[in-house]
């Protein structure tokens, strides 16, 4: 398969302009930059019911959120917790909002953005701590926010991909079970050396050196990589993990790593939808803007429905 022709003709203008690397760019302009382009990426993303800025409670206090209620949102909707992607230092409300939009309307349910503490600032496992302490205060009280503990799923993309894969297993570990979860392209540890991290390296948007450098501001010196935490294809059982929607990219450096978790997810006996998007590239949620990735969204959203109607009694 080739890369779709927009992405490529992006890719192709970007390299002519000699753009930095995301290491060599301050921290602070990298962030504005990330948030600024979720715009240029989803120019026109769908119209929904509304948004609402709310507050949620995070490990260590209170945490902005954005909830988003599509047109066609009923009381049986479901709500799906989402932590956004960034490499752990970037990304936000805004980041994603234009994506979470496109993705409540082409599922009807509804989507929680978490503002969780970032890297440098707040490194690993504060960002985690966050996701679990919200998802578990959304298991066990979701009414606030319309819906029933039975209707609550978690998601991501990229890093945040991976804090709900963890936050999902460790809050069902406890008795508070997510109906699902939604992983778009997670990163799954700083150790791995895959054919896809060789192959996509460079020239495909994220880098091999993006992802040390974020892992680098991410995780404190000496933190043990074989933390299941930290690289959770290392977890010993994975059996209590929540069903899983897991969409992989064709042309992404971590492609080999979700494709290795659902391999590793049916092998313990979870239900995996496997949605292996071979034209795209990473991100692709916020591209909305290109065609080939609106229609990878639509896909997503018919899973993320089914899911739920599959897991309502009768």
């Amino acid at each position: 398969m080739e890369l779709d022709q927009e992405i490529a003709r992006a890719l192709s203008l970007s390299a002519s302009q000699d753009v930095p690397r995301l290491r060599d760019i301050p921290l602070d302009v990298a962030r504005s930059e990330y948030d600024s382009s979720a715009s240029l990426l989803d120019p026109d993303p769908p119209v929904v019911e509304s948004i609402a800025d709310i507050e949620v409670p995070g490990a260590a206090g209170m945490l902005g959120a954005r909830l988003i209620t599509p047109t066609d949102a009923d009381a049986s909707s479901g709500l799906v917790i989402w932590f956004h992607g960034g490499g752990w230092a970037q990304g936000g409300l805004t980041s994603h909002e234009p994506a979470l939009r496109r993705l409540a309307a082409a599922s009807g349910q509804r989507f929680l953005a978490v503002d969780y503490r970032l890297a440098p600032e707040h490194p690993f496992p504060a960002g985690l701590d966050d996701a679990e302490a919200v998802l578990s205060w959304c298991l066990s009280d979701a009414s606030g926010l319309g819906s029933s503990p039975g209707s609550v799923a978690v998601g991501g993309d990229s890093a945040g991909a991976t804090l709900a894969l963890v936050a999902a297993f460790e809050c069902a570990r406890d008795g508070f079970r997510p109906a699902f979860q939604v992983l778009c392209y997670p990163s799954l540890g700083p150790d791995l050396k895959t054919d896809s991290l060789h192959d996509f390296a460079e020239g495909y948007g994220l880098t091999g050196d993006d992802m040390s450098y974020l892992y680098g501001l991410y995780l404190p010196k000496g933190q043990s990589h074989a933390d299941p935490r930290v690289s959770p294809l290392l977890t010993p059982d994975l059996h209590e993990a929540p069903p899983a929607i897991i969409a992989v990219a064709g042309f992404d450096p971590l492609r080999d790593e979700g494709l290795a978790l659902a391999g590793l997810l049916e092998g313990s006996g979870v239900e995996v939808d496997l949605f292996d998007e071979s034209s795209l590239n990473h991100g692709f949620i916020r591209m909305g803007g290109v065609a080939a990735a609106r229609s990878a969204i639509e896909r997503l959203g018919s899973a993320v429905s089914a899911r739920f109607a599959a897991s309502r009694p009768g």
